[in-house]
This record gives structure tokens, sequence and C-alpha cells, in this order.
């Protein structure tokens, strides 16, 4: 997601709300580097490693904006940031080793430079990690909501990978599940948790919560569109080798694709050239345009649950983050 990071990153540096972002982010960094500092051998530099020198932190940054928003900072907010962010690099891991990535965010994963055991491994630490934070938000809720998006984030998971190059089960419908579970509710609990922590009262952090799940779905479906671009560092067609079905896959498939790309749609071990015929085709059925008007729709639904709150540079702040998603990519 190059470009879509160089959007969010500039509306970020424009916020009135950058500066004192930064050092809660840079505080933030502090307790990551403890907690990666408490690894064991070779561990240790690999993790400081992904959790000090990658992503935008888009998770805690919304936590933040959404603590500041409560007024009353009834909790420490740090320690949420972090067990966010320890949670979100967990699940990179582990997804790395299943999905047998080599490379993440310009590197190589730790699973190609020590094996899937070792990155399992490393996963678990982190959220052993994260889960020594807890005790700071006993009593609000926060505990049980970030238990039930761990589960939920697992079943999806789980359920992408059983459902892979099994056709008959990909729908529209699976698939706004999956993303759902996989990205859209740790959005959403960033910004409810963040709230919670921050004093506001359930109902105001219900909205929220909402504007974060709409903006993490629209976050998926333009991270889904790289894969069809020159722009993901990973190469072109990823999913579809992976025998994933996407939305533009999706919307395809619904009106009907002739057999012979059907076909090959369906063969497990595709060609550079085969893959490179069906993202071609991909992009001249209009697809990729439908999924666009879709990440507007989304968007759109995530700036109303912020039409209740008062103007305030966090509000400028949310609106300014669901912009960079639904600014078209090329």
């Amino acid at each position: 997601m190059v470009e879509t990071n160089r959007l969010i990153e500039k509306r970020i540096r424009a916020s009135a709300l950058y500066h004192d972002l930064q050092k809660a982010l840079g505080q933030m960094c502090d307790l990551l580097g403890e907690a990666a500092g408490a690894a064991i051998g070779p561990m240790r530099a690999e993790l400081s490693e992904m959790l000090l020198s990658g992503g935008k932190r888009l998770r805690p940054m919304l936590a933040y904006v959404c603590y500041r928003m409560g007024g009353r900072r009834d909790k420490p907010v740090t320690p949420l940031m972090s067990m966010l962010e320890l949670m979100h690099t967990a699940s990179i891991i582990h997804d790395d080793v299943v999905d047998g990535a080599s490379r993440r965010r310009g590197k190589p994963t730790i699973n190609n430079l020590r094996g899937c055991r070792a990155a399992v491994q490393s996963g678990d630490f982190l959220l052993a990690k994260a889960m020594e934070l807890l005790h700071n938000y006993k009593g609000t809720g926060v505990n049980e909501m970030l238990a039930e998006v761990s589960y939920n984030m697992t079943i999806g998971e789980l359920r992408q990978q059983s459902m892979r190059y099994e056709f008959g089960s990909q729908s529209m419908t699976a698939y706004y599940d999956l993303i759902t579970k996989k990205t859209a509710l740790l959005f959403a609990a960033s910004c409810w948790c963040g709230a919670i922590a921050g004093g506001m009262d359930d109902a105001a952090a219900g909205y929220l919560y909402n504007y974060g799940e709409m903006l993490g779905i629209a976050f998926q479906l333009r991270d889904d569109l790289i894969d069809f671009s020159d722009t993901s560092g990973k190469g072109l067609g990823q999913d579809i080798i992976n025998g994933v079905f996407t939305l533009p896959m999706l919307m395809l498939m619904e009106r009907g694709t002739p057999a012979s790309l059907r076909e090959l749609l369906y063969k497990k071990d595709k060609t550079e050239s085969e893959v490179s015929l069906l993202v071609d085709y991909v992009k001249q059925s209009g697809a990729l345009d439908e999924s666009e008007s879709v990440i507007c729709e989304k968007s759109r639904q995530a700036m109303l649950m912020l039409e209740s709150f008062p103007h305030c540079p966090e509000k400028k702040a949310l609106g300014d983050l669901v912009l960079s998603l639904a600014e078209r990519q090329s």
C-alpha cells in the first residue's frame, strides 16, 4: 500500500494533532522497545527491528485520537497503543508463516530468516507482552473487547485458509465477513478502546466503533486493489496465485466469466503469464472502477459516524484518514 501510506502520512503531518501524536507514539515505542528487549537471543534484534521501524501505526493512532475525544483521560493511553501494535505485529508474523511470505515492508520476514517455528514463537511472545499491559484497563471493558477481537482475527484467518482454492465457498458475503474479522474489527476496537480509556460514554464510543469498522473495511478493500497494480512490492496477482478471491474477482464471478478464464482461475499452479492474463482481464473488465465505488461508499459510511461529534482537531484527523483511503489510487 505504498501510495495509500504516502497519502495517509501527508494528511497526518498536516494535522493540528501531529506533534502531540508524535510524542505519544514516541512513548509507545519506548514500551515496544522494552517488550522486544525482553526477548531471548536472535529474536530480540529481529523483533526490535520489526516493532520499531515499520508501518504507519494506524491502530495506535486511532486509539490516541479517540482517546483525546473522550475528554476526561480516565486511563493512560500509551499502554493501549502498545497493546494494539503488539497484537497487530503478532498477527502479521503469524500471517507470514501461513502465507509462506518471504518479505514484509521490503525486508526478509522472520520465517524467512529463522524458520516457521521461530516465527510462530515470536508472534506468541508479542501477544504475551500485550497481555502484560491489560491490567491498566481492568473493569473498563477494554480487556473483553480486545479478547473478542483476537478471537475473531484468528477465526477469520482459519476460514480464509480453509477456503483457499475452494472457489465454491467464496462469495461476497464470505469475503466481507473475512475482511471484517481479519482487519476491520481491530480498527473498530482501536477507536472504541481509545474513547473508553479517555472517559467517553458507551453510546458515543459506539459511533467511533462503527467508524473504525467502516474505515477498516475501506482500508482492506484498498489493500486488495493494490494486488492488481505495480505498487504492492510483492508482485502482481498474489491473491490469485494463493487461491483467494477479493472484491474485483468476486464481482466478475457473479456476473459470469468465460469458461476458459474460469478454468484458468481455478488452476492451482499458474504460470506467470497466466497470472498476468487474469490480472489484465480484471483491469479491462471495469471491476476495479466498481471496487473504487465501494470504497467510496464505505468511506461515506465512516464519515457519517462522525457527524454527531462537535468540530475539533480530532474529528478532522479521523475524517482525513477516511479521505486518504477514499482518494483514488493510480
